[in-house]
């Protein structure tokens, strides 16, 4: 199995580019980051495709947070929409497969129900609704295609310092130099560990998936407030965090019920796990990680 891998130094890409380094099934991983592959420029992309000639192309590149989205919104298109649109044009050209990378802010999170691949998006703000045409334009340019919707990502850090880290690093770090913690209670969730995310992506390629939306996410809910407290549990920090509603700070309206659930394709493993139980597997190395840096 061929892989083009966009978006590579980003905090899902830094993962999938490890995970996929490390797995037998991959033949050739071609890892590129912005400063190799724009995937704003629809040439660029096309001649990446062409000269790799993968059998999939993963695109987690993407522009976020939210509130950066809502300030830069033509950026926020070229980045979530456009660049889909190219790359799943130049799939379809040379018969690959495109996999895009989507998000739980698809959807309004006005209800009290776990969102499954079926439910009906209704985005609330310029993140979402960039992603959103991302998919429809992901699907709309090549009949072979796979959407995975995942969300509250957390893992390895980024290769590159230009891309934020996941809110476990960030809540650590802030703890650590003594900052006041305002953590968001009111925003509900499913947390889902980087590595277990990109197992399933290379699964859903090896397995021959068929084309479609897919959910992929640790099971088990929570808001940011509780996968705080679980990230200073887990490291034996006490610290004091004070719990705060998403409204307070924030300019990007923010969609406050948004679990995932869906099964996967027979064959395919299930993310069974709980989120607590990766996360367990993560902060020893985080811990370690920022105890060589001391």
């Amino acid at each position: 199995m061929r892989i083009l891998l966009l978006g590579a130094e980003g905090l899902l890409g830094t993962t999938v580019r490890a995970t996929a380094e490390a797995d037998p099934r991959v033949t050739e991983l071609v890892a590129a980051g912005r400063g190799e592959v724009d995937i704003t420029s629809r040439s660029e992309v096309r001649r990446a495709v062409r000269t790799v000639h993968p059998d999939a192309v993963i695109n987690t590149a993407a522009l976020m947070p939210a509130d950066l989205c809502d300030e830069t919104p033509d950026l926020a298109y070229a980045i979530n929409t456009l660049g889909p649109r190219w790359v799943g044009q130049a799939c379809a050209d040379i018969g690959a497969i495109p996999v895009y990378i989507s998000t739980d802010f698809v959807f309004d999170g006005q209800g009290d129900q776990p969102y499954t691949p079926d439910s009906l998006p209704r985005p609330v703000q310029t993140y979402g609704i960039t992603k959103l045409a991302g998919e429809h334009e992901t699907r709309l340019a090549s009949g072979r295609h796979l959407v995975t919707r995942s969300a509250c990502l957390f893992g390895p850090p980024p290769r590159s310092t230009r891309a934020r880290r996941c809110f476990v690093d960030r809540v650590l770090l802030a703890a650590r130099a003594g900052k006041p913690l305002h953590i968001v209670d009111n925003v509900v969730t499913s947390p889902t560990y980087t590595v277990d995310l990109a197992t399933s992506i290379l699964d859903l390629l090896h397995h021959d998936a068929p084309s479609g939306t897919y959910h992929v996410v640790n099971s088990g809910i929570n808001s940011w407030y509780d996968l705080c407290l679980a990230t200073f549990a887990g490291l034996g920090i006490d610290a004091e965090v004070n719990p705060v509603q998403e409204q307070l700070f924030t300019t990007a309206p923010r969609p406050l019920y948004t679990p995932l659930v869906g099964e996967l394709p027979p064959g395919v493993r299930q993310v069974r796990r709980h989120w607590r139980d990766a996360l367990d597997d993560y902060l020893p190395q985080l811990q370690g990680a920022l105890h060589a840096v001391r």
